[in-house]
């Protein structure tokens, strides 16, 4: 079956996300009862979803009867689940913004600024966090290092769908639009259809991520 584009279904469904390259195993004494996990496939630039709900399944999720107890990846489309081999022909593909090489690095006070961003304001995805999010992405593009990762707004007060959302811009997932955003941002300015359409997310969550992309981009023109 042919892969299959999702730009936001994957990060809107997923009860546990685990942003990370699948390279060998996984064991999940830690998820409980998660219904939807979900790896970043780092060498397709695609998901793999496991399912154990079928509430509202993705087309291209892996349906399970119950939480799989290990995972090992054997094959770029062979997975052995609890010690049963499953075969996985169709992956979940996202927009994606690469890691570029590195010509800046964020403040101790950016840093501090954006932590305290952190879980402010309201909505599914607070204000503050939108924010961040567009940085992280940015920052991608961009080339800017920066300490910013997981355990900090894992430890902080805000959603869990915020906190997954974050999680994925870490390692460079969006929206198309966003995404076009910030390619655009790298190349110099983003173009006012591809800022309207990224203003039009959400009610206040498409001007947070391009305030967070500008914080980048002056990150950038600051170091230069």
């Amino acid at each position: 079956m042919p892969d299959r584009s999702e730009p936001s279904a994957l990060l809107s469904q997923s009860s546990a996300s685990k942003l990370l390259p699948f390279l060998g195993s996984e064991t999940f004494e830690s998820l409980g009862q998660s219904s939807k996990i979900s790896w970043w496939l780092g060498d397709s630039h695609s998901f793999l979803t496991i399912e154990t709900s079928e509430a509202s399944p993705l087309p291209t999720s892996l349906l399970l009867p119950t939480t799989p107890q290990r995972l090992v990846r054997t094959s770029p489309h062979t997975w052995l689940v609890d010690d049963s081999l499953t075969s996985v022909s169709r992956f979940l593909r996202t927009p994606y913004v690469a890691q570029s090489t590195l010509v800046a690095r964020a403040s101790r006070s950016l840093e501090q600024t954006l932590l305290k961003k952190i879980g402010s304001g309201s909505g599914l995805t607070p204000e503050g966090d939108d924010e961040v999010a567009g940085f992280l992405l940015a920052a991608r593009a961009l080339g800017i290092t920066h300490t910013l990762d997981a355990s900090l707004w894992s430890a902080r007060q805000t959603t869990s769908f915020s906190k997954a959302l974050l999680n994925a811009a870490l390692y460079g997932f969006a929206l198309s639009s966003v995404v076009d955003a910030v390619h655009e941002i790298a190349r110099g300015s983003i173009d006012p259809q591809t800022r309207a359409a990224v203003l039009a997310v959400g009610h206040s969550s498409g001007a947070a991520l391009l305030r967070g992309i500008e914080m980048a981009a002056h990150c950038v023109r600051r170091a230069a």
